[in-house]
């Protein structure tokens, strides 16, 4: 059974995530909360009301944009 979640990118089949990222105010509600250093991708995933494996891909997605940014300026 596949299904689909408002807030990430991707289609879950049988509960399992496929390429999920969240995307925009969560994504950069999560980066926000992360940076905070008070709050892991656990509890973050919780106040978002989404997966945590979506909070994951979107912090590393995120990390490896600025590292990129880092290296092309």
């Amino acid at each position: 059974m596949k299904t689909s979640c408002p807030h990430c990118h991707g289609v879950f089949e049988d509960g399992r995530a496929g390429a999920a990222y969240l995307r925009d105010e969560q994504a950069l509600a999560a980066i926000v909360m992360w940076g905070s250093g008070q709050l892991d991708t656990a509890d973050i995933a919780k106040a978002l009301q989404c997966r945590e494996d979506a909070v994951y891909r979107t912090l590393q997605i995120a990390k490896d944009g600025a590292r990129s940014d880092r290296r092309a300026g």
